[in-house]
């Protein structure tokens, strides 16, 4: 009884083996169909190959991976990937939602994957990103997050102010690893669009003013974006919006009689030597937080390598699997030839037993009549 379980074991696990094996010539086919331009071909084998999961989202997941890992260092392989997202055969929110599943190294490394197409085909993402924001997976708001600051490490510059505001919200999530994720975000969007992201989340905070923990998030992001070589761009825009109003106080103060002239100027000095003592403090501030910025980039740049070197042990732990699946499948290989060569000796002694008994039995046989003949 235990041989027949050990046999069904081996059985199986050779089906696993081939099952691996036929999943591999798969992807060397896909492979070969983008290599060779024929990009429609590779788009409907991967949908054909990703089908086959059968509703398993894990199962899918893998596939999934597998095929992303196989062609992105292929030329034409970031083209087929557009075009399954662009058909819908990847689905960006539904993607995110089964990541959301997996454990945090699995979930960043496949994240990682994704870093090369995401920040070239950046309007494959980015329409998606507020609905994904919105979840109530805290997982899938960080996957969004990610997918936002590795946008912004590439070309792309975002000034959105809807988006902004979309992650300015997670600001105030109920998960700490969220707001740090949005933190990082904010940041990164600072660095192209410093004075959208500082006027968007001063807006914001005026909503919560009695919000500390919103306001001391929002300084930290402020703080890492506005350098002092970016105060110029900044303080010039606000000039710009201070000067618009002061024509337009002054174009009031103009028409109105009821006001002596040299009141108005000396309002208006005073306003502008207010204006001008605020602008002084920020730089003075500024300047004393210039050491903090270099360590908030540096912490960045940790965090980043952190990220590389977990993909980098994923794909050394995948490597590993593959050996050793590769070992295991030889030596199951040698068991089921073993097991076959068994079997046939055992076959092959059950027939000598079963001619010897003919014989014995026709040899008793031949007996008993030479003893009826020796009667007779």
């Amino acid at each position: 009884m235990d041989l027949i379980f050990k046999n069904r074991k081996l059985t199986n696990e050779v089906r696993k083996l081939s099952k691996e094996n036929e999943e591999n010539e798969k992807i060397e086919f896909i492979k070969t169909l983008v290599d060779e331009g024929r990009f429609d071909d590779a788009v409907d084998a991967i949908s054909t190959y990703l089908e086959k999961a059968e509703a398993d989202e894990e199962e899918e997941l893998h596939r999934l991976e597998e095929i992303i890992e196989a062609i992105l260092s292929i030329h034409g392989g970031k083209t087929v990937l557009r075009f399954l997202i662009e058909n819908h055969i990847i689905d960006i929110p539904g993607l995110l939602q089964n990541l959301s599943k997996r454990d945090n190294v699995l979930r960043y490394s496949f994240l990682l994957l994704l870093k090369p197409i995401v920040e070239v085909e950046y309007d494959l993402f980015l329409p998606h990103i507020e609905e994904l924001l919105e979840s109530p997976d805290p997982n899938v708001k960080e996957a969004a997050l990610q997918l936002i600051i590795f946008i912004s490490m590439g070309d792309k510059k975002i000034d959105d102010r809807d988006k902004i505001e979309a992650i300015a919200k997670r600001l105030s999530d109920e998960k700490d690893y969220v707001i740090e994720k949005a933190i990082q975000a904010l940041i990164a969007i600072g660095k192209k669009s410093p004075s959208l992201v500082t006027k968007t989340l001063k807006n914001y905070i005026e909503e919560f003013p009695d919000d500390e923990e919103l306001k001391k998030n929002v300084d930290e992001v402020l703080k890492s974006i506005v350098s002092v070589e970016k105060i110029g761009e900044i303080v010039e825009e606000e000039k710009q919006e201070e000067e618009k109003k002061e024509e337009a106080e002054t174009e009031g103060k103009e028409k109105s009689e009821e006001k002596p002239q040299k009141e108005f100027e000396e309002k208006k000095d005073l306003e502008l030597e207010k204006k001008a003592q605020e602008i002084r403090e920020r730089k003075k501030t500024l300047r004393m937080k210039d050491l903090e910025i270099k360590e908030k980039k540096l912490e960045l740049e940790e965090k980043e390598k952190e990220l590389e070197e977990q993909e980098l042990q994923e794909k050394k732990n995948r490597l590993k699997r593959k050996e050793e699946l590769l070992a295991k499948e030889k030596q199951l290989a040698q068991a089921e030839l073993d097991l076959k060569e068994k079997e046939l000796s055992e076959k092959e002694e059950e027939l000598k037993q079963q001619e010897i008994e003919r014989i014995t039995r026709e040899i008793q046989k031949l007996k008993e009549k030479e003893d009826e003949l020796f009667k007779e």
